[in-house]
C-alpha cells in the first residue's frame, strides 16, 4: 500500500475521532441542560451542610462533583472522601449525617457494619440519598439526587 495513502487514512481517522469526541462533548452538554436545567438538582447536593463538614481526624477531604452531563438523564452525584483513619472518621461522619437532617434508610444488619444508606427530603419534596462507606484509608459519602425527567432515563 502506498505510504501517502496510509498517512492520509491515519490523518482522516484521527480527524474523525477528534470531531466525534468534540461533537459528543458539546452536544452532550447541551442535551444535559434539558435533564437538569441550571443544575438545580446538583445545587441541592452542593448546598447540603454535609458538603461543608470537616471531620477532626481527617487529613484532607476529596470532593468529586458529577453534575448530570450525560445523554441518559441519570441524575447528579457528589462524592466526598474523608482521608485519614477510617475507624475514627466513620462514626464522626455518620453522626454528622444525622445532625444535618439525614435519616438512616434501613436497619443495621451486621454488628460491625461499615456502610449505611441515609435519605433526606428537601423543602421542595426532592428525596436525596447518601451512601456512607468505610474503605481502607478513607470514608466515602456519595450524595445522589434524582433526575428531573424521571421516566426519560434512557432517551
Amino acid at each position: 500500500m502506498n505510504l501517502g495513502l496510509r498517512a492520509g487514512a491515519a490523518i482522516g481517522m484521527t480527524l474523525i475521532a477528534i470531531t466525534a469526541l468534540l461533537g459528543q462533548h458539546f452536544f452532550g452538554t447541551a442535551w444535559s441542560n434539558r435533564c437538569d436545567p441550571g443544575n438545580a438538582q446538583f445545587n441541592l447536593l452542593k448546598s447540603d451542610p454535609v458538603v461543608a463538614f470537616h471531620a477532626k481526624g481527617e487529613l484532607f477531604t476529596w470532593e468529586t462533583d458529577s453534575p448530570d452531563n450525560s445523554w441518559l438523564c441519570t441524575g447528579p452525584t457528589l462524592s466526598l472522601s474523608y482521608v485519614g483513619d477510617p475507624s475514627a472518621l466513620y462514626p464522626e461522619v455518620w453522626t454528622n449525617l444525622g445532625v444535618s437532617g439525614w435519616t438512616v434508610e434501613g436497619p443495621t444488619f451486621l454488628p460491625n457494619q461499615d456502610f449505611d444508606e441515609f435519605h433526606r427530603v428537601t423543602a421542595d419534596g426532592v428525596r436525596l440519598t447518601a451512601l456512607i462507606k468505610k474503605d481502607s484509608f478513607w470514608v466515602d459519602v456519595r450524595l445522589d439526587a434524582p433526575a428531573l425527567h424521571f421516566g426519560e432515563s434512557g432517551f
